[in-house]
């Protein structure tokens, strides 16, 4: 088996080169979830050292396979060494600064909340980082184009009652590959603060 260092960063994120950015979200969350502080399992066959390595490893993967630039200069530098065994990033791509701590990220959009806090002005900024329209949204889920507006912009005193809002969340996440019930939960916890201001 290949270290880190040795691998793409299609391989660290177990996607194929010609991925989508939702399977590339998908394979994240994933990744994230198996390299998660609270897994028993994976801190049992490595050590803190590799663990910070391979989620640091994770996040830069992530960051360039999102941004359409920086990945189509990662595939020309793969297309022209494909014998090298180490992948050497491109000069360009190792220049952009980062950010010092890993924070949440979607598709290139970096967000300084709690990994479990979903609030409207989030989701939007998901959806569009995506490429994807509301109207997509709408004809997928088959959920009103102005009540889907109203959750993004965050309208409350125009939403539906709870019940109704939870399924519409839950519709909405899936149609982006987000957990569902962290969706709600994130979104129902930041909707009770907001009413208690």
């Amino acid at each position: 088996m290949k270290g880190i260092e040795e691998q793409t960063y299609y391989e660290i994120l177990e996607v194929s080169p010609s991925a989508t950015l939702k399977e590339i979200q998908r394979a994240y969350e994933r990744a994230k979830e198996t390299f998660h502080s609270d897994s028993l399992a994976v801190y049992s066959l490595f050590s803190e050292g590799e663990i910070h390595e391979i989620r640091a490893a994770i996040e830069e993967a992530y960051r360039v396979l999102t941004d359409e630039m920086l990945r189509k200069k990662y595939d020309q530098s793969f297309l022209q060494a494909p014998g090298e065994q180490k992948w050497e990033i491109p000069p360009e791509v190792q220049g952009i600064p980062r950010e010092k701590e890993p924070s949440l990220s979607f598709t290139g959009i970096a967000f300084n909340v709690r990994e479990d806090t979903y609030r409207g002005k989030t989701l939007k900024e998901i959806r569009e980082g995506m490429g994807i329209d509301l109207k997509t949204i709408s004809i997928e889920t088959k959920i009103n184009m102005r009540i889907l507006e109203w959750i993004e912009e965050e309208t409350f005193d125009r939403l539906p009652a709870m019940v109704y809002l939870k399924g519409f969340l839950r519709a909405y996440a899936k149609s982006l590959d987000l957990d569902p019930q962290r969706v709600v939960d994130g979104y129902v916890r930041f909707l009770a603060e907001s009413k208690k201001r």
